[in-house]
């Protein structure tokens, strides 16, 4: 009986073996180096189409595709050309790529028979293998070479890493031989065919060759491949008990000692993952590499064992380099494919063996590689090239009788896998770049070369390089400019060290205006402070931010305008090689200062040096410079006598000299890029220039994270007092779309395509880059030529005069410039231009013409979710992750299964094999490798020190307590309050409780590192313990986001546990419920009485702060709220985890789930994004295709009430974000799957409106049960719905009261079917907003009476001072419109007050948006001024773009009406500009409207009208498309006054169509009465204008009626500022027509001296007065019979007009209402 054999052993053995071939498995234990001599007959098998293809598979822009179908593909192919080599005794020595070596060792008297063997196998592989397609439609096919003869085995290395090689003229003649087949060819070397059976092999000649071709072969041979296979290996012992395997190698019996042996030869890559019982599968991916092949060309003269000590101690030298440099040797070969092809290439047709075989012979070949799982490194390129040269000058040094080395190097995207037979296979590498490699290295020999992308990404200063000549190389199409590496920087140049990356001449600096007002400042007070002589201003900044944040550009930008403002700059980028070198940063800005970094001789540079330093005491000392500055200057006496140290010390202070000097003369400023990487000395020596000289130094530097070994210099200039940290962050979302239209030079993107960026670009700009660039290379999004918007046919009888072409602003030298750029007449604009000029990004697409306008558009089909991180930006995250320890690792890759943010509790709850002491570490180190941070506090733009982070990496901002419940503060004081930070790990325990990836990069990577069933599992284990805890917000009673979500869907979503079971994160972060729960949406409401008829309300505003005072325990827990980290912590990693698993139906509810939080949290662009993966999904269901990747096959039913949930909920983000039209259709189709479907027509419009109301009277005449949840679901989604559609109906272009009374009647129907009083009182908000819109005076009345009521009488709870917050909103917007200003204020500020303690920051700014326009109105600048820049502040702080656009709209309305600036026009007119690229924004019509309509006015009433025509051609183009809001009411009146200058102008122009002009302004006065008649705020305006036309068309008496009834409207509501105005005018109309033009000219002088608003100096009213325009009457006025003429015009076009159902005013927009331009 055998022994037990240990079956885990056996495998490790076997899995060992599987890496190395027969020929080294059974050698025997010897001292290295040694050779070993043979006979033996060799198969070369080339497979053609493997480049090719794994190009197709690398540019699949599928995640998780590209690496695996690869892999299964070639391991496919190979697998059975190895099967056959296996099958017929073959032993696999290598894989060189693609291609495939095998050896037969036999006796020199068997050869003859084993070639036929071997004749035999090639035919069947040809006859199964020979021809094969592929899925990607690439076809492989294989040629084959055979030689026979002597062979030497060459055994190397060193005792860690050994190699083998193969060597003799057999091998050189199988690669010869291979070389002259085609695909499906075996060719006999002239060795092979002399030694075989002749008799038995049919074949072909070549012509002057002794190679042949093989047809086909006469009888089988009678070799026994059994008895051979029985006599190899007799030295090892197998394991008998395994049959019918291919390969006796994989038999081996556990043996420690060859197991140890075996290692030497596997790739410590590869031993990690058989370490770690992980499949080598695992090791297969599309990854960024460099690779390096290094030649060695021996002169032929050696003898094998001379030949065998020469490969040896190359091996050791090379092996070195790499270890130094993070490299690994991967293969060892003597010639491969590419130098047989350059061979055969450079011989042209007359190629024959004899001839070549001498250029060849003698060659031996390490394939290097850098940036393998485990090696990866930010800075890779730079390593490789380093390695590169100190291999090459090892061997030229070292080696003897060699004639040349030849290195080739080449970095990017290449398959790094296992390649082979699943008992025989090897690591390799294959892509083009491996080719190219390859190619360098044979057609330029003797150097070191490298590729475009190398030079490059190395970073190396331009000196380390020179550029080589093109050459023709075989099968590489335009590769780009070839560099030689030389290593070191020139010896005859001194402060070659430019900056790589300049400024952006047409695109501008996106997103960094924080960065810029700081150089403003810093530059400003430090010219200030060197006038003066003090030193209290900051002379140093520093831009800290990780790779691809935007340092480069920002100190580019820096370098502009320093030069722009005629400052000295002396601006350098430092290498990773220079921190190495002694004085190197010091050299060169001593070089640039002194303006020698051009200068080629050192006469030219002692010339130069003369002409810079004139003073005789200093030119004595100028020898000092020699050394450092390689000039000739004659030593003097003094210097002479000087010892070194004396020396060393007295060039220091020369040099300090130099830089003060030039200091005095003129302010300078210093700038280096990748400032970590000054050397230590010159560090030293800048400090002291900094505290010596006035100078200013701006900086970049990586962040502290990033930096293991920080030089304790850099760290005291970031802790000094004198210097600014900047620490950069992601751009906003709202630039992100900017900055796309910026690269791909287009002037639009899809909305869905600025979601996937801000998504997955997490705002870092090279990020976006990199994504742009893989989505336009995978055809996932293409550039169309944006067809121009036809004008009207009449407009340029508008403009007689030449159009202009403004060209952008600059910075004016002049006061008079400022002021006139101030108010725009100087300022960029270009005619019929969309959004400003663009660069295009000709890495893309360099046939785009720049004077065409383009558009970027999404591809038919396009998935961007389904993109893989472009391997660029993959490689950046690998170099992080592979710099951790194994355990940090396998931490961080747990943690990108759970999410972005994850708790601390979860985090252990998957790592059950840590102790905590363990975990404490690992958190530790992690944190201070800054792959983890705080995840309780989200960093925004601040301007930081250092310190200003107490514990510095790990500082924690969890929440430890809570303020005192009687602690009252302000509005600021409240949002602005310090975070308490504590440390995260105290004492060896772990302190914080959430975390999160300081980059999303680093998180998304880490997570494909798992292969799919790995991952499969994890996901399914974070989702059960997610299931086992809370779901919900504890403060404000949320245990779902949708009403009913769980009953109407109908499976148990159950959740374990409660709060008070969370022994935690959870617990503190989730807070425990303080009073019985209830559910989100319902409050219980006792029942009341109604109001008598008599009975009036005191005083409501008194009445409101009494309901709020009696709920504020619903304050106070609403205040807490929690459900911002329910989504982060719980929702959001539901989604994901669910979908890992593949669960379609918990995947669908968590998504939908994540939406409706995401839409009350007020995110509406990833509302957006969750819901249209949700769309995506009902689209694949329906289809029949899985719901997504990971979902299984087979049919999947999906509930219409979830449905419905995907298309109301869409509906509301679309509404949020302004596109009425498009939700409008989603909420009916919801309606439609919730059997509440909207007729179409208005016939059945009003039959279902009278079916309504009669169900509404059968409703309130009997009592009502409670109907079930399901039931309940169903008409809360119902009444959703419906609440928008009729609001739509009410605000769109044209209203349609009757539609959206049908909608509301609906509404009140389904919540009078619910039975609960909150939903009914939802309603009834809904009706009192409603009858005020509708103009029913009486009802608005009565539901507010109701509505007060009710709310004294909520009860004390989260959800019903939301419903209180829901009615003062209302109130204050109903004031509004009434016209009620002062009461509009007083509630306003009373909901902002609640507001801020339901942290709606959304509801917030649009409140206040529309707040700024009453306190302007009663002349409250100081309030008015407050609340704009507070709306300024929060749109920065939360990113949203609209919010932004109503600050500009706010500072348009101070400078149009009251008088004075809030900001420069440039600055408001260059955010309408951008905001072209911001889909957000241009989808919100009524506010892009205002904007257009505020510009349009301002040039009109500068009489600017080349300007102004632009902007009221835009403003016309979407007027027709503008919605009934409060925004675009404020911007109707704007175009209004515009159509009426127009007629102005065209009156004092004689204009001939002045009929049509007129006719065409009654139509927009008409169009305004009926689309705004309920709403009274801007009345008084609307009729000042009025009479402004009647007066301007003669008819003063209407005209002074229409003013009296404004001055009664002012006095009425409180308008003081139109009132002042009205007087204005009128006081104007009454004077002369000289008169007039003085007060005009008086006007626009007095423009240039608008005041910007100052609060410490508040300007009065009547200071303002001479600021405002006033609407003068001009010199040539109408006729008696004219006028008479139009006042019948005007008369007849009312009757028309009211006989009218409806108007489109549109209609005569293009053709007549442009007439006035003439």
């Amino acid at each position: 009986m055998g022994k037990k054999v240990d079956r885990k052993k056996l495998k490790r053995i076997s899995s060992f073996a599987a890496h190395v071939p027969d020929l080294v498995v059974y050698s025997d234990f010897r001292k290295i180096p040694y050779v070993e001599h043979f006979n033996g007959v060799l198969l070369f098998a080339d497979v053609s189409g493997f480049t090719a293809l794994t190009e197709k598979f690398s540019m699949s822009s599928k995640k998780g595709y590209g690496a695996d179908e690869l892999t299964r593909t070639l391991n496919s192919y190979i697998g059975d050309i190895v099967t056959h080599i296996l099958a017929a005794g073959g032993d696999i020595l290598n894989y060189a790529g693609d291609a495939i070596l095998a050896l037969w060792t036999v006796e020199r008297s068997l050869l003859s028979e084993v070639i036929s063997l071997v004749v035999k196998c090639s035919l069947n592989i040809q006859d199964n293998c020979g021809v094969r397609e592929t899925a990607v439609g690439s076809v492989l096919r294989v040629k084959i070479g055979i030689s026979a003869g002597k062979l030497s085995k060459v055994i190397m290395g060193s005792e860690d890493s050994q190699y083998f090689v193969v060597i003799g003229r057999a091998v050189d003649e199988v690669r010869l031989a291979e070389g002259l087949a085609v695909a499906g060819n075996i060719i006999l070397s002239p060795n092979a065919w002399e030694l075989c059976d002749r008799a038995n092999i049919a074949v072909d000649f070549f012509e002057d060759e002794r190679a042949v071709k093989v047809r086909y072969i006469k009888r089988e041979p009678h070799f026994s491949v059994e008895e051979y296979e029985e006599s190899v290996g007799k030295n090892v012992e197998h394991d008998n008990t395994i049959k019918d395997c291919v390969r006796k190698a994989s038999r081996l019996m556990p043996n420690e000692e060859r197991e140890r042996f075996l290692q030497k030869y596997i790739m410590k890559t590869v031993l990690q993952k058989i370490d770690a019982e992980q499949p080598l599968e695992y090791l297969s991916e599309m990854r960024p590499a460099t690779i390096v092949f290094i030649n060695l060309q021996f002169k032929g003269e050696e003898a094998d064992a001379e030949q065998c000590m020469a490969i040896h101690v190359a091996s050791l030298g090379i092996g070195r380099q790499m270890v130094k440099h993070h490299g690994r040797i991967n293969k060892v070969f003597m010639f491969d494919k590419a130098s047989l092809s350059s061979a055969i290439f450079n011989g042209g047709a007359s190629f024959t063996l004899k001839e070549n075989f001498s250029c060849w012979r003698q060659g031996c070949t390490f394939l290097c590689l850098f940036g393998l799982p485990g090696d990866k490194r930010e800075d890779e390129s730079a390593h490789a090239l380093q390695a590169a040269f100190g291999a090459h000058e090892f061997c030229q040094r070292e080696i003897r009788r060699l004639r040349y080395v030849s290195v080739g190097v080449t970095t990017g995207p290449v398959f790094c896998g296992v390649v082979g037979h699943i008992l025989r296979h090897e690591y390799t590498v294959i892509g083009k770049k491996v080719n190219l490699a390859a190619r360098l290295m044979m057609h330029y020999p003797g150097v070191v070369s490298c590729d475009t992308e190398t030079h490059h990404y190395s970073r190396l200063p331009p000196a380390y390089f020179a550029e080589l000549p093109k050459k023709a190389m075989k099968g590489v199409r335009d590769p780009g400019p070839i560099y030689q590496f030389t290593a070191r920087k020139g010896r005859i140049t001194v402060g070659q060290s430019p900056m790589s990356v300049e400024r952006d001449k047409e695109g501008p600096l996106l997103g960094f205006e924080k960065e810029m007002e700081v150089y403003c400042s810093a530059v400003k007070n430090f010219l200030e402070g060197r006038l003066s002589d003090t030193r209290t201003y900051s002379n140093v900044v520093i831009y800290g931010g990780g790779s691809g944040y935007g340092k480069s550009r920002i100190l580019a930008e820096v370098v502009y305008r320093a030069r722009r403002e005629e400052l000295r700059v002396v601006a350098c980028e430092l290498a990773r090689t220079d921190i190495h070198q002694q004085n190197y940063t010091l050299q060169t800005l001593l070089a640039l200062l002194l303006a020698v970094e051009t200068c080629k001789s050192f006469a030219e540079r002692e010339k130069v040096i003369l002409s810079q330093i004139e003073e005789p005491d200093m030119r004595e000392n100028l020898c000092l410079l020699n050394e450092i500055l390689l000039v000739k200057f004659p030593v003097s006496n003094r210097v002479s006598l000087m010892d070194s140290e004396t020396r060393e010390k007295e060039t220091k202070d020369f040099i300090m000299q130099i830089f003060c000097h030039v200091a005095e003369e003129a302010p300078c400023i210093y700038v280096m890029d990748q400032a970590h990487y000054v050397d230590r000395s010159s560090w030293g020596f800048l400090l002291e220039v900094l505290e010596q000289a006035h100078v200013m130094l701006f900086l970049s530097v990586l962040p502290y994270a990033l930096q293991r070994q920080r030089a304790p210099e850099l760290l005291r200039l970031l802790q000094a007092p004198r210097t600014i940290f900047l620490k950069l962050l992601g751009l906003e979302p709202s630039v992100i779309a900017q900055l796309a239209c910026q690269i791909l030079g287009v002037i639009r993107i899809p909305t869905e395509l600025e979601l996937f960026l801000v998504e997955r670009s997490h705002g870092v700009p090279y990020y976006c880059r990199e994504l742009l660039k893989s989505l336009y290379l995978s055809d996932m999004i293409y550039i169309a030529e944006l067809e121009e918007e036809e004008e009207c046919k009449d407009l340029n009888m508008f403009f007689p005069a030449p159009s202009v072409d403004l060209p952008r602003s600059s910075r004016s030298k002049t006061e008079e410039d400022n002021k006139r750029k101030s108010m725009g007449a100087d300022l960029a604009t270009q005619e019929n231009s969309s959004a400003p000029k663009c660069r295009k990004m000709t890495a893309l697409d360099e046939s785009m013409s720049e004077g065409q306008k383009y558009v970027c558009l999404a591809s038919k089909g396009a998935k961007f979710h389904e993109i893989s991180i472009p391997l660029t930006l993959k490689g950046m995250a690998l170099a992080h992750l592979d710099q951790l320890q194994p355990g940090e690792q396998m931490v961080v890759k747990c943690a990108a299964i759970i999410g972005h943010v994850f708790t601390t509790q979860m985090l252990a709850n998957i790592l059950p094999e840590l102790t905590e002491d363990k975990l404490n570490d690992t958190l530790v180190s992690l944190f201070q490798a800054g792959t983890f941070l705080c995840g309780s506090r989200y960093e925004s733009m601040a301007e930081l020190t250092l310190g200003s982070e107490k514990y510095g990496m790990l500082s924690c901002y969890c929440e430890k307590d809570v303020r005192d419940e009687g602690d009252e503060e302000d509005e600021d004081e409240d949002e602005d309050r310090h975070e308490d930070v504590g440390p995260a790990s105290q004492d060896g325990v772990w302190l914080c409780e959430v975390m999160r990836f300081r980059t999303a990069l680093v998180k998304e990577t880490a997570y494909d590192l798992w292969l799919q069933e790995q991952r499969r599992e994890m996901h399914g284990k974070c989702a059960t313990y997610l299931l086992k805890r809370s779901h919900r917000c504890a403060h404000c009673t949320a245990d779902e986001f949708i009403f009913g979500h769980k009953a109407a869907v109908g499976r148990a979503m159950e959740t374990h546990g409660g709060l008070d079971t969370q022994v935690s994160c959870e617990k503190a972060l989730l807070g425990a419920p303080r009073y019985q729960e209830t559910r989100r949406g319902t409050v219980v409401v006792n029942p009341v009485k109604l109001l008598q008829e008599n009975q009036e309300v005191v005083d409501t505003l008194a009445l409101l702060d009494d309901i709020i005072q009696s709920h504020q325990e619903g304050a106070k827990q609403s205040k807490k709220c929690r459900c911002a980290q329910v989504l982060e912590v719980v929702l959001n990693p539901m989604v994901r985890h669910w979908m890992g698993v593949g669960d379609v139906a918990k995947a669908l509810y968590y998504l939908l789930e994540a939406s409706a939080a995401t839409i009350y949290l007020s995110k509406n662009l990833k509302a957006l994004s969750y819901l249209n993966e949700a769309q995506t999904i009902l689209e694949n269901v329906k289809a029949g295709r899985p719901a997504f990747d990971t979902a299984p096959k087979g049919k999947v039913r999906i509930c219409k009430f979830e449905k419905a949930c995907v298309y109301r909920l869409k509906g509301e983000v679309l509404f949020n974000t302004g596109h009425l039209k498009d939700a409008e259709a989603m909420f009916g189709k919801a309606l439609r799957l919730l059997n509440r479907r909207m007729p179409i027509t208005r016939f059945t419009a009003a039959a279902k409106l009278l079916y309504e109301r009669m169900w509404r009277l059968h409703l309130n005449s009997q009592p009502l049960h409670s109907p079930k949840e399901k039931r309940l679901a169903f008409l809360h989604e119902q009444i959703c719905s419906l609440s928008y559609m009729w609001k739509i109906n009410c605000i769109k272009r044209l209203p349609n009261i009757h539609r959206a009374m049908l909608a509301i009647t609906m509404e009140s129907n389904s919540a009078t079917q619910t039975t609960q009083q909150h939903k009914l009182m939802f309603c009834m908000l809904d009706m009192f907003q409603f009858s005020q819109v509708s103009g029913r005076e009486e009802e608005c009345r009565w539901y507010e009476e109701r509505l007060l009521e009710l709310c004294a009488e909520l009860p004390d709870t989260p959800e019903a001072y939301g419903l209180i917050s829901h009615f003062i909103r209302n109130l204050c917007i109903v004031r509004l419109c009434e016209g009620r200003l002062e009461d509009a204020i007083q509630y306003g500020f009373q909901a902002r007050r609640v507001i801020r303690v339901l942290n709606q920051v959304g509801v917030d700014m649009w409140l206040m948006a529309n707040l700024c326009t009453p306190m302007l109105f009663t002349n409250r600048y100081s309030s008015c001024m407050q609340m704009t820049l507070r709306l300024e502040h929060l749109s920065n702080v939360t990113g949203v773009s609209t919010g932004k656009g109503w600050f500009y709209t706010s500072c348009f309305n101070c400078m149009l009406y009251a008088g004075f600036m809030v900001r420069q026009l440039d600055e408001c007119l260059m955010f309408v500009l951008e905001s072209q690229s911001d889909p957000c924004l241009l989808a919100d019509k009524g506010l892009m409207f205002t904007l257009y309509s505020a510009l349009a006015l301002w040039y009109m009433r500068l009489r600017h009208w080349a300007r102004a025509r632009v902007y009221y051609t835009k403003a016309s183009s979407v007027s027709g498309d503008t919605p009934s809001t409060l925004q675009a009411i404020s911007g109707y009146l704007m175009f209004l006054e515009a159509n009426v200058l127009l007629f102005r102008k065209a009156l004092t122009e004689e204009n001939p169509r002045i009929q049509d002009i007129y006719r065409s302004t009654l139509k927009w006065f008409a169009d305004y009465k009926k689309r705004y008649n309920t709403n009274h705020i801007y009345q008084a305006r609307m009729l000042h204008l009025r009479a402004y036309l009647n007066q301007l068309s003669g008819q003063e008496a209407a005209a002074q009626q229409l003013l009296q009834r404004a001055l009664l409207l002012c006095e009425a509501q409180g308008n003081k500022l139109e009132r002042s105005w009205i007087r204005q005018s009128q006081d104007a109309w009454q004077e002369s027509a000289e008169e007039q033009d003085k007060r005009f000219a008086s006007w626009f002088v007095a423009t240039l001296t608008m005041p910007v608003w100052d609060e410490a100096c508040p300007p009065s009213p009547e200071e303002l007065k001479q600021h405002r325009y006033v609407l003068t009457m001009p010199s040539r006025t109408l006729g008696t019979k004219a006028s008479a003429h139009l006042l019948t015009v005007a008369e007849t076009e009312e009757e028309t007009l009211e006989g009218r159902a409806e108007t489109t005013v549109g209609s005569v927009t293009p053709s007549v209402t442009e007439a006035s331009w003439s």
